[in-house]
């Protein structure tokens, strides 16, 4: 290796770089080939076209791992999912906790995945209702977007249900009637979630459910939708979202909420299966199994409204979530 080729410290660097996507496996090569002519830096914005400051500021951020956000102070990641980091920090203007949703590296590169982020913080941006969270704007820097919005305390029900225990049926029906008043709330504004599960609702200290992701939810059947119907987590899929229809309405979130409902007071899944496929074909094909609930002690109302949510003919599920709120409420307190 001459001086002017990669250094280990360089080669980590790259492999990092790799790892979030910021480029091929291939590319790096080409980088490191590259190398013993013309140097590994100069190499390196050769083939990205970055220059020295963002170099630079990737290589102090760990490639984002730790990112330094203008306007913000002592940025902390509590949460990662299959589109974007998430960052608690302050806000230097008024030293005001919020939430920094980030999207990753290889999705800031993929302009429908761009798109989708862009849209999801104009939504949030126009939404108000209390059991949705409220974004504050959209920016950019770097080449990196990012999603400002309210941080809200607590966790996700799915980070509950890995702490091994079902939810309790009362708590279960309380999370689930909110989820759905909120689901009532988006359909008046002719959208559809298609991302309904158990880590995308926040549950807070006071009881409070709050929706925390709207990545996949858009307006009416416009845009994305006939590119990426089946876009959405296989396990939580309505039959007709999982075949692709492009004419996808609220009861398709009906059913994602019942798979959560499901989840919640089973402490499983309904359907599930070594690929994603398999859970497909499931969701479109195989029904519930009703002794399995018999013997978890389901109460008999559970029973009834989670076999009306998750109803593969659509036509017989609750034909929107103001229905299921309805028959929610007629129960009592829950």
């Amino acid at each position: 290796m001459t001086e002017s080729s990669a250094t280990q410290e360089d080669q980590q660097f790259l492999a990092l770089l790799v790892h979030r996507g910021f480029f091929a496996k291939a590319d790096a090569v080409r980088v490191l080939q590259s190398a013993s002519a013309k140097g590994f830096t100069a190499a390196l914005m050769a083939a990205t076209g970055w220059d020295s400051k963002k170099l630079n500021y990737l290589r102090m951020t760990k490639g984002l791992l730790e990112p330094v956000i203008p306007g913000f102070d002592d940025a902390e990641r509590i949460g990662t999912g299959g589109t974007a980091d998430v960052f608690k920090a302050r806000r230097k203007k008024d030293f005001a906790t919020v939430a920094l949703k980030v999207l990753l590296p290889r999705l800031a590169l993929d302009p429908p995945s761009v798109k989708r982020f862009l849209e999801e913080g104009k939504l949030l941006q126009t939404l108000q209702h209390p059991s949705i969270v409220s974004g504050h704007r959209v920016f950019k820097f770097m080449d990196t977007y990012v999603l400002e919005m309210d941080f809200i305390p607590g966790k996700t029900l799915e980070e509950i249900l890995d702490e091994g225990d079902p939810i309790e049926e009362e708590t279960a029906l309380s999370v689930v009637l909110q989820a759905a008043r909120a689901l009532e709330y988006l359909r008046t504004q002719e959208i559809v979630h298609r991302d309904m599960k158990p880590g995308n609702l926040m549950l807070k200290p006071d009881g409070t459910i709050i929706l925390i992701d709207l990545g996949f939810a858009g307006a009416g059947m416009e845009g994305r939708v006939s590119e990426d119907s089946t876009l959405g987590t296989p396990s939580y899929l309505a039959p007709e979202q999982a075949l692709g229809d492009e004419s996808l309405d609220a009861r398709a979130d009906i059913y994602s909420l019942g798979v959560t409902l499901y989840h919640l007071v089973m402490g499983s899944l309904p359907f599930t299966g070594e690929s994603e496929g398999e859970v497909m074909r499931k969701q479109i094909l195989e029904g519930l199994k009703g002794s399995a609930m018999k013997g978890r002690d389901i109460s008999p109302r559970m029973h009834y409204v989670i076999e009306k949510m998750m109803a593969k003919d659509r036509e017989i599920r609750y034909a929107s979530p103001a229905e299921l709120v309805e028959d929610l409420e007629s129960f009592g307190p829950a």
